[in-house]
């Protein structure tokens, strides 16, 4: 089986290399290829100009139907694809989630390829601050979803923010321990499964990963390996 490691690091150092958002999108289009989806978009809430999120879709064909009306008086908003993420890390959305009165909705997600949706949800302090869609309806592999996340945080941190310029930011340094943990963060393997292949227990590991957030000022270990593979520190 491909190591998740090995799905997401093309679109990661895609993303490294990013100088506009359009080679954003591309980048998280090409992730959402390899791990089985169709395509995907990203809502960005913190960078509204006015009542609507700003939205990046991989597909040009359905950008413009973000902001346009649908039949009679409905028009969704991208949030509402997002309205019912709480406190989840990755929610998935089929058509289930389209209740009585919402046949125009479901038709116009339907055109859109928005019927099954992947999503994970971006959060900074403690806000829903955007969500990254992923389209489509591959098996579902529990493995591959530290993997969306990372591409997801990832986007976000470069949509945010320009690459590395201070020297102080370039100084970060990890030790070899913590590189080491980090390392198999990146390749899906838990704390436990971490502290029982360098053989201590998952209580270290925890605190490396907690001293490595610290250095960085990441919020989750998602956010953490997102951010060290951004800055080339692996």
């Amino acid at each position: 089986m491909i190591r998740m490691l090995e799905l997401i690091e093309g679109p990661l150092k895609a993303l490294g290399a990013a100088r506009s958002d359009a080679d954003i999108v591309r980048a998280v289009g090409q992730a959402a290829i390899r791990f089985g989806f169709r395509s995907a978009y990203l809502v960005d809430y913190a960078a509204r100009a006015a009542a609507a999120p700003r939205v990046l879709d991989t597909e040009p064909a359905r950008r413009a139907w973000w902001s346009s009306p649908l039949a009679g008086d409905l028009r969704p908003a991208p949030r509402d694809l997002a309205r019912t993420v709480g406190s989840s890390g990755i929610v998935r959305y089929d058509a289930g989630r389209f209740g009585p009165g919402a046949e125009r909705l479901r038709a116009a997600c339907a055109a859109n390829d928005l019927v099954d949706v992947t999503a994970v949800p971006i959060r900074e302090g403690g806000e829903l601050a955007g969500i990254v869609g992923y389209c489509g309806a591959p098996q579902r592999d529990p493995q591959h979803e530290l993997g969306l996340q990372l591409v997801a945080y990832s986007a976000f941190a470069h949509l945010r923010a320009a690459r590395l310029s201070t020297p102080e930011e370039r100084a970060v340094a990890l030790t070899p321990r913590e590189r080491e943990v980090m390392q198999l963060s990146a390749a899906g393997l838990t704390s436990v499964e971490i502290a029982a292949q360098l053989g201590v227990s998952a209580r270290t590991v925890n605190q490396h990963v907690d001293n490595v957030a610290d250095k960085l000022g990441t919020r989750n270990r998602a956010h953490t390996v997102a951010e060290i593979v951004r800055r080339g520190l692996l």
